[in-house]
């Protein structure tokens, strides 16, 4: 199981809507295909844990390092072959999660109190919602719309962010926390939700909908590009995790081959997917993989 929302953050655990029509119970799925895609792995040198969580449409990837998954965690750029380091300023956590196409890093840093922010490579701009102890800055799109959660380390409510207006994002249930973390530039949100258990969902113009991989116990989605291909992970009752993508209402699953668990955490307009896998929960690998083909999801 996941055991953390980021792989440092000490246990937080871890629309498309046109017509009434749409938000009515969705169709049983079709069983799920398994996707075998070509895995690049993304470490930092010397590393003991490495998080890759956004890619841009020139494949630029940011994401987190460090040497224990609960101590120190530090920001990362990687382009073409070449890392770049950086972190908030006072904090020793620093969680970088997105980067849009003109290279605006966003993330969150802190522990107990958590602040996001947005980088544009010299300078952080803070993202704080009044006197909520902990905001998180999870994705970006081109035209600077924001999403994650805000509120405290222990429970937190999902928001969209253009200008300075916070606004929630309308996710059902009764929830201990809830966080968009993925927007596509037609403002498409993906996310997740806890209540009695983690559920995945989509929220367009203001409605929300639930997205489940069909007879998992857990789903989080986590990335959408403008195809409308949601990337995130999902456990089926067992030890082990595994990443999907979904597309047009069809889940596709796929993993690191061997590994305990895979996360999909970010998806560019190519359809490279991005994320982490790990064999035994104490080491950590970014990965990259090949650019998804439509002819892959049928």
């Amino acid at each position: 199981m996941r055991i953390a929302r980021f792989l440092i953050f000490p246990l937080i655990l871890v629309l498309l809507v046109c017509t009434v029509a749409w938000l009515s119970p969705l169709p049983a799925q079709p069983s799920p295909q398994t996707l075998n895609l070509t895995f690049t792995t993304i470490d930092v040198p010397g590393a003991k844990y490495t998080g890759v969580w956004g890619i841009n449409t020139a494949g630029d990837m940011v994401g987190n390092y460090g040497q224990d998954t609960n101590g120190a965690s530090h920001g990362f750029k990687y382009s073409n072959g070449t890392f770049t380091y950086f972190d908030y300023p006072g904090q020793t956590e620093t969680i970088p999660t997105g980067i849009n196409d003109s290279g605006l890093i966003v993330g969150s840093a802190g522990d107990l109190t958590v602040v996001g922010f947005v980088y544009d490579g010299t300078t952080f701009t803070t993202i704080k919602r009044g006197s909520d102890s902990a905001t998180f800055v999870d994705g970006i799109n081109n035209a600077g719309e924001l999403v994650g959660g805000t509120g405290t380390v222990y429970s937190t409510k999902g928001f969209a962010l253009l200008g300075s207006r916070f606004q929630f994002l309308n996710a059902s249930g009764l929830n201990i926390y809830v966080y968009g973390n993925g927007v596509n530039n037609f403002g498409t949100i993906v996310g997740w939700r806890l209540d009695t258990e983690r559920h995945g969902f989509l929220c367009r113009r203001g409605a929300c909908q639930d997205l489940d991989f069909p007879g998992a116990v857990e789903t989080s989605a986590i990335g959408i590009n403008d195809g409308g291909l949601v990337v995130g992970w999902y456990n089926p009752g067992s030890a082990n995790d595994y990443a999907f993508v979904r597309k047009n209402g069809k889940y596709f699953s796929f993993s690191y081959p061997g590994a305990l668990g895979t996360y999909a955490d970010g998806i560019n307009a190519s359809g490279e997917i991005v994320g982490q896998y790990t064999f035994d929960d104490v080491k950590w690998h970014g990965f990259v993989t090949n650019p998804i083909a439509d002819a892959d999801l049928h």
